[in-house]
C-alpha cells in the first residue's frame, strides 16, 4: 500500500511542476460545454439540460483517451519503467499507483467540478448527483482499461491513433451506461441497473487490469 501511495505522490509532484498542464482536463471540459451551448443555443432549454450530462461524459472520455499514451511513456523513455517492472517486490504496486495517479490527474478534476457546472447550466440537483456517481465509477473503470492499453502501446511512436482505435470500443459501453443512468433519472425511470453495471465493469477491470497491464508492459519491453 505504501508503494502505491509513493507512486501517486511522485506523479502528483511531477504534475505540479508542469504548471498549466494540471488544468488541461478542466479546460477541455469548459471549452466543450461552451462550444456546445453556442452551437445549440437555439434549441429548447429542456433539451439542452438532457444533453449536458452527455457532453460532460464525452469530455471525460476524450481526456482519458488523450492521456492513455502518457501513462507509462516518461518512465519508458528514461528507463525507469524496465527497472520497476523487473523488480519482484513492487510490480503491481507500481502499476496500481500509475493507474490511480492517471485517474486523479485526468479524470478526478472533471468529476469534482462537473456537478457545479451542470447545476449552473440548469441540470437538476437529483440528475447531477446521479451524474456524479456514474462519473466516479465510470472514469475509474476507464483508467484501469487505459492502463492495459497504455502498456501495450508504450513502446510505439505516435500511437495516439492506435490507442483511440483500441480504447473507444471499450469505453463506449461505459459512456452508454453512464449517460443512460442520468437520462433514466430525468425520465423518472430506474437507474440502478446502469450504476450496477458500471460498478461490475469497474470491479472486473480492478481485478484483472493490473495483471494484464503487467503482462502487456513485459511484452512491450521485450
Amino acid at each position: 500500500m505504501n508503494g502505491i501511495i509513493n507512486i501517486i505522490n511522485r506523479e502528483l509532484r511531477l504534475v505540479r511542476r508542469s504548471g498549466y498542464e494540471a488544468f488541461m482536463p478542466l479546460i477541455y471540459l469548459v471549452i466543450i460545454l461552451i462550444s456546445f451551448n453556442i452551437a445549440v443555443g437555439y434549441i429548447s432549454t429542456n433539451i439542452i439540460k438532457t444533453i449536458i450530462p452527455l457532453m460532460i461524459w464525452l469530455s471525460c472520455l476524450l481526456v482519458c483517451v488523450m492521456n492513455i499514451e502518457s501513462m507509462f511513456k516518461e518512465d519508458y523513455d528514461d528507463g525507469s519503467l524496465e527497472m520497476s517492472i523487473t523488480s519482484e517486490s513492487n510490480q503491481l504496486d507500481f502499476i496500481l499507483g500509475k493507474i490511480l495517479a492517471h485517474w486523479i490527474i485526468t479524470s478526478l478534476p472533471i468529476v469534482i467540478f462537473s456537478p457545479g457546472l451542470a447545476i449552473l447550466l440548469g441540470v437538476s440537483h437529483g440528475a447531477t448527483s446521479v451524474l456524479l456517481t456514474s462519473l466516479f465509477i465510470g472514469t475509474l473503470a476507464m483508467s484501469f482499461i487505459g492502463g492495459v492499453i497504455g502498456g501495450l502501446t508504450v513502446s510505439l511512436k505516435r500511437s495516439k491513433i492506435l490507442v483511440s482505435i483500441i480504447s473507444l470500443p471499450l469505453y463506449i459501453p461505459i459512456l452508454i451506461f453512464g449517460t443512460s443512468a442520468v437520462n433514466n433519472y430525468n425520465a423518472n425511470l430506474g437507474y440502478d441497473t446502469e450504476l450496477i453495471l458500471l460498478t461490475l465493469i469497474l470491479l472486473i477491470f480492478l481485478i484483472i487490469s493490473p495483471y494484464l497491464c503487467l503482462k502487456s508492459l513485459k511484452i512491450s519491453l521485450d
